[in-house]
C-alpha cells in the first residue's frame, strides 16, 4: 500500500496520494489527488495525529484492485452487474435484482465509487428504509451480490462490505396462505376447464406457477411429469434451482384429468396453451375464470404448494419426504416457509392424543400423572 505525502498548508493537514481510475474516455489512468485531513490545532499538532485518517484513506484507495474500482456503483450496476444477471439467471430473478437495486440500493449508494463503499454505508441505507426484516434482508442480498461480483471481477479487493451490515426492520410474522383438502375439492367442483385441470396440477404436484406454464406434453409420461423448464411472462428459461429439475409422480385423480385434457388439447406443444399457441398466462386465467368464480377464497397459486405440504403432514408424511416432493434442497425451507398449520386445530388434536394416553394408563392401574 502506498504511503502518500502528508503536508501542512493554509492551517490544515493535507494528504497527496495516487488512485487508479477510469478516465472520461473510458481509458484506465493513474491520477494524483489531494485530500484535506484536519485543521492544525491542539488535537492535530503533528503528522502522527492525522495518521489514522491517512491510513483509512489509503486503505480505501488500495481496495481498488483495478482502475474500475473508481466506477460509481450505479455505473457498475448498469454496465456489469445487471447484464451478468440477465445472461445467467431467470427472467424473474433478473427483475428482482433490477427493481431492488433501482428502488433502494442505487439511490442510497449509487454515487459512491466501488472502492469507497463501506459497511457503514450499507448499514445506513438499511436503517433509513422503513420495511420489515425480510424485506430489508432481500435489499441487503442485492447490495451484497453487487459487491461480490465486483470482487470476483477484480475491480476491488478485500471483504464484501455488505456482509457485516445487519437488517433490522419491524417484525413481520409469516402469513403464507395454504389451501386445505376441502378447499381443493370445492375448487375442482366449481371451476370449468382448463382452469380445473390447472388447479389440479398445482394442488396435486406442488409445482410453481412458472413450472406449470413450462409443462409440455413431451414432459408427461402418464405416470410422471418431468419438470424441465419455467416460463415467466414471455420468457422460457431454466427452473429455479438444480433440485427443481426433477420428475414428479402423477396420482390417479390428476392422471384422469390430464388424459381428458390431452384428448382435447393434445395438438399443442404446451400442456396449457393460450389462444396464440404459447404457454397459457395463468395471471390472465385467474382474472377471467378463477377469481370471478372463487372470490375471496382464492389466495394465489403458491398457496397450493404450501397446502400440499400441510395435507401430506396431516397424512403422516415426514417433512423430509415433503421436501423431496417440493424439490427443495433443504428441509428447513420446507418446514419454515411451507408447513403452514392451523395451530389451534393442531394443538387441540395433540391434547386429545394426550388425553387418550392418560385414560388408558388409568384403566390399567398404572402410575398417575406426576408419579414415577
Amino acid at each position: 500500500m502506498q504511503r502518500g505525502h502528508i503536508y501542512k498548508r493554509h492551517g490544515a493537514w493535507h494528504l497527496r496520494y495516487r488512485v487508479d481510475e477510469i478516465g472520461p474516455e473510458g481509458i484506465p489512468r493513474r491520477r494524483e489527488i489531494t485530500k484535506r485531513l484536519a485543521a492544525v490545532d491542539d488535537d492535530h499538532r503533528s503528522k502522527k495525529d492525522v495518521q489514522d485518517d491517512v491510513d483509512r484513506l489509503l486503505a480505501k484507495a488500495s481496495r481498488g484492485g483495478s482502475a474500475e474500482g473508481s466506477l460509481p456503483l450505479k455505473d457498475f450496476v448498469d454496465r456489469y452487474y445487471l447484464p451478468f444477471v440477465e445472461a445467467r439467471r431467470t427472467a424473474s430473478t433478473y427483475k428482482f435484482y433490477k427493481d431492488t437495486l433501482k428502488n433502494h440500493v442505487t439511490p442510497a449508494l449509487g454515487n459512491l465509487r466501488l472502492r469507497e463503499v463501506e459497511t457503514v454505508h450499507v448499514q445506513r441505507m438499511l436503517d433509513a428504509i422503513d420495511l420489515s426484516h425480510p424485506s430489508l434482508q432481500r435489499i441487503k442480498t442485492a447490495a451484497s451480490a453487487v459487491m461480490s461480483h465486483a470482487i470476483r471481477l477484480g475491480f476491488i479487493t478485500g471483504s464484501n462490505p455488505a456482509h457485516e451490515a445487519k437488517p433490522e426492520g419491524h417484525r413481520s410474522d409469516f402469513e403464507g396462505h395454504a389451501y386445505s383438502w376441502p378447499d381443493v375439492q370445492w375448487m375442482l367442483e366449481k371451476l370449468k376447464e382448463p382452469a380445473r385441470t390447472v388447479v389440479a396440477v398445482a394442488a396435486f404436484t406442488g409445482l410453481r406457477e412458472s413450472e406449470i406454464r413450462g409443462l409440455q406434453w413431451t414432459d408427461y409420461s402418464g405416470e410422471e411429469l418431468f419438470v424441465r423448464r419455467a416460463v415467466w411472462r414471455r420468457a422460457v428459461g431454466e427452473v429455479k434451482t438444480p433440485e427443481s429439475r426433477a420428475r414428479v409422480p402423477v396420482i390417479a385423480p390428476l392422471r384422469k384429468l390430464l388424459d381428458a385434457h390431452h384428448r382435447q388439447n393434445g395438438k399443442h406443444d404446451w400442456i396449457f396453451s393460450g389462444e396464440r399457441g404459447f404457454s397459457l398466462n395463468l395471471d390472465n386465467l385467474t382474472k377471467r375464470e378463477i377469481r370471478p368464480v372463487l372470490g375471496d377464497r382464492w389466495r394465489g397459486w403458491h398457496a397450493f404448494r404450501r397446502g400440499l405440504v400441510g395435507i401430506l403432514f396431516d397424512a403422516g408424511v415426514d417433512v423430509e419426504v415433503a421436501k423431496t416432493i417440493l424439490r427443495h434442497s433443504d428441509s428447513s425451507v420446507t418446514r419454515r416457509h411451507y408447513l403452514v398449520l392451523n395451530s389451534q386445530q393442531q394443538g387441540k388434536a395433540a391434547m386429545q392424543k394426550l388425553e387418550k394416553i392418560l385414560v388408558l394408563r388409568d384403566k390399567h392401574g398404572t402410575a398417575k400423572t406426576g408419579q414415577k
